[in-house]
């Protein structure tokens, strides 16, 4: 007669269980703890451009080592559009093993510096005049041409008055006239502005701005007076169409 083994007997219903349990923490642990898994690379750009903002890429820096199974997108794409009021909107994509990707876009701009030169840049404002950022591509917002170079804060209304100034008009011709791509100073008598139609006007400062811009808007309404005219002088009363 065949006794019981006092010596515990593996079996297999026993041993594929207990094989699943340690396959599972042991993956566990590879994917949450393991530097396999830890962030190495940021791709970052802001509207279509590189980020080049250094306290936004500091931030960023912060998520290297991290593991990417741990970083919830949400959580850094509120925390980034939080410190930053330029920033409207955050996108954050994750490609394994370690490489993150974020894709911002910037508050809306109003009006923009057009820095001219042989590689135009664009500094962009919001509704308050408060700098959003630099730009080399066309923010399609009516600009103000000035020269370079220029030093601004971001976040920060400037403080040349002047430049001010220049930001204000833009603001109130565009609001009554849609059509104007940039906006030009050429002396303190004389303000060219380009139109979407490539025609140029001129406008003069020294006199009542809603009323040129009235002339102007009844001008551009009548496509028979515009025929071969590239420049709409409305300074005068009566205004000179050449």
């Amino acid at each position: 007669m065949i006794g019981k083994s006092k010596y515990l007997v593996i079996t297999y219903d026993i041993l594929l269980p207990v094989m699943i349990c340690l396959g599972v923490v042991a993956l566990l642990y590879f994917v949450l703890f393991s530097s396999f898994f830890a962030v190495t690379s940021i791709h970052c750009v802001l509207d279509l451009e590189p980020c080049e903002d250094p306290s936004l890429l500091s931030e960023l820096d912060k998520l290297k080592g991290q593991n990417i199974f741990k970083i919830v997108g949400d959580q850094v794409t509120t925390h980034l559009t939080s410190l930053d009021f330029t920033i409207r909107e955050a996108t954050l994509s994750k490609e394994l093993p370690g490489s993150i990707s974020l894709s911002l876009q910037s508050v809306y701009p109003v009006v923009a510096l057009q820095v001219s030169g042989d590689d135009p840049t664009w500094i962009i404002f919001d509704s308050s005049l408060r700098v959003i950022g630099a730009r080399r591509i066309d923010p399609n917002v009516p600009s103000v041409v000035v020269q370079g170079p220029l030093t601004f804060i971001v976040g920060k209304v400037p403080t040349d008055a002047n430049i001010i100034s220049s930001l204000e008009l833009a603001k109130r011709v565009s609001d009554e006239l849609f059509a104007v791509k940039t906006i030009t100073l050429i002396d303190a008598d004389t303000i060219h502005l380009a139109l979407d139609s490539g025609k140029i006007a001129i406008f003069t400062p020294k006199k009542d701005e809603l009323v040129q811009l009235r002339a102007l808007q009844t001008i551009l309404t009548d496509a028979t007076i515009l025929e071969g005219v590239n420049t709409i002088d409305v300074r005068f009363a009566r205004p000179v169409l050449r």
